[in-house]
């Protein structure tokens, strides 16, 4: 019984050190924000709709709220690197062209513990 509950305690202790949104290294600068604001949709490899809405962009921050089948709906303030990418959550927003992006989510697989990567190209609604 001893050895389930220090398992138990540990798995707790490692799952709750938080990961950092920021990239070590990482570089800010102020964007364009006609470039980021607007609403994003795309659609998952399941066909499930992927909605990012990015408003109140300022200097290289904006306000990020994510709704997808895979993590449900995630809110935050955002840090826009000089890569034009975020993090939020378990995924990466990539802007890879005007009015084109990415979200790339990492999806851990809970019978066998694999993590994969679901890349959904969106695009920027008008």
């Amino acid at each position: 019984m001893g050895d389930i509950m220090s398992i138990l305690q540990s798995s707790y202790s490692s799952a709750s050190s938080a990961q950092s949104l920021i990239a070590p290294g990482s570089k800010f600068a102020n964007v364009d924000p006609t470039k980021w604001a607007g609403t994003w949709t795309g659609t998952d490899d399941k066909k499930q709709p992927v909605t990012v809405s990015i408003s109140k962009v300022s200097g290289f921050r904006a306000n990020v709220t994510v709704n997808d089948a895979t993590d449900g709906q995630q809110s935050a303030r955002a840090f826009i690197t000089t890569k034009n990418a975020f993090r939020i959550g378990d995924s990466q927003f990539q802007l890879t062209g005007d009015g084109k992006a990415t979200l790339t989510t990492i999806v851990t697989d809970p019978s066998t513990g694999n993590q994969s990567a679901l890349t959904v190209p969106l695009t920027l609604k008008t």
